[in-house]
């Protein structure tokens, strides 16, 4: 798509050179039978420049590539008028180019309120007094040496860019491919995602999930502009944290953290709690024989409506891998056990991973 555009903005622009050739009598335009003033014919090189401005920002994806494109089309449709019977075919040009301007704007302004959000989550990380190991119950101990974990060396939070498969209803055959970025920290546990999914050539969805002091938030848009899913309240703030805790498999430090609390079912199992603010998610761990993390089960709302039910939500390791010196999970399915059978939504693979300590 983005090459289309590109193509599309070049040939559209050097069209435009022609209004300019005929007004300077610079050529012989057949094409154009209107006469052209010379101050039109300015214009019209103007306009030739914008498109061609724009194509190359395209190219470099600039946040103001939108602005400028919708300069260059105002500028050529009146242009276009000026001449209507010899050049009125270049309004298809410029409606293509109108609801990709448009688009872009949307995105540029999508970009820039993530943007903002992953300052703010970034500016407000700091240390927090983790408990000993040895304070731990033993499978997480065990799990915690098993992993490389060193309390010397904890970390405060983790970037994590990952590559997923998703399926946006249980009846959906294919899986669509996706992108996603995350950030979590300890200190007020929290954690900000990002998924980018193209549903088809052309049209793609964004989302943005999020837990941050306390509170759960899910928003959902296609192509950046029209919110198919903007979810808060009560069931979305205990489904995210359950999340949250979930994924301290990737933050291990968090297992240590004073908010945390274990109880031992038995010596493969635990029950972990997260408490943040006035929300309180609870899930199941689950380790094999070595001490690896084999699978957390929590019971979450599988929509936020009144009248919603809690089912198991299950993650799933398929594959270990070291990062950063620490052994983690490097792919997960998540699955949703319904009535009317299993949904396997989420095949996650992480692409890459930093940590703060």
């Amino acid at each position: 798509m983005k090459i289309a555009i590109i193509i599309i903005s070049i040939i559209h622009g050097l069209i435009h050179l022609l209004g300019f050739l005929k007004a300077f009598k610079l050529a012989e335009i057949y094409q154009l039978k209107q006469p052209i003033s010379t101050l039109a014919g300015g214009f019209w090189l103007l306009a030739s420049v914008l498109f061609l401005a724009f194509a190359l920002i395209t190219y470099l994806e600039k946040s103001i590539t939108g602005y400028l494109g919708l300069v260059a089309i105002i500028l050529s449709q009146i242009l276009i008028f000026t001449v209507w019977q010899d050049a009125k075919f270049g309004s298809l040009a410029n409606l293509f180019l109108l609801l990709v301007s448009i688009q872009m704007i949307f995105y540029a302004i999508w970009e820039q309120k993530l943007t903002r959000e992953k300052s703010d989550f970034i500016n407000k990380m700091e240390a927090v007094e983790l408990r000993k190991v040895q304070e731990a119950p033993a499978i997480i101990q065990k799990w915690l040496n098993r992993i490389g974990f060193d309390e010397n060396h904890s970390m405060i939070s983790a970037e994590i860019h990952q590559l997923a498969q998703m399926k946006m209803k249980p009846d959906q055959e294919d899986w669509k491919k996706a992108t996603a970025y995350q950030i979590s920290r300890i200190n007020s546990p929290a954690f900000h995602w990002e998924v980018k999914m193209e549903m088809m050539p052309g049209l793609t969805i964004y989302g943005r999930d999020q837990f941050l002091e306390g509170k759960g938030e899910m928003l959902i848009r296609l192509g950046a502009i029209l919110s198919i899913v903007d979810e808060k309240g009560s069931k979305i703030d205990k489904g995210s944290l359950q999340r949250l805790l979930g994924e301290l498999v990737w933050i291990p430090s968090l297992a240590l953290h004073p908010q945390v609390s274990w109880k031992e079912l038995d010596d493969h199992s635990l029950e972990g709690s997260l408490k943040v603010g006035k929300t309180t998610g609870k899930g199941i761990f689950y380790f094999n024989e070595d001490g690896d993390f084999t699978k957390f089960e929590a019971l979450r709302y599988y929509e936020n409506k009144p009248e919603s039910n809690r089912f198991p939500w299950i993650l799933t390791v398929k594959e270990y891998r070291d990062w950063d010196g620490i052994r983690i999970p490097n792919h997960m399915e998540a699955t949703w056990i319904l009535p009317d059978g299993d949904w396997t939504w989420l095949d996650l693979k992480i692409t890459s991973l930093k940590y703060s300590y």
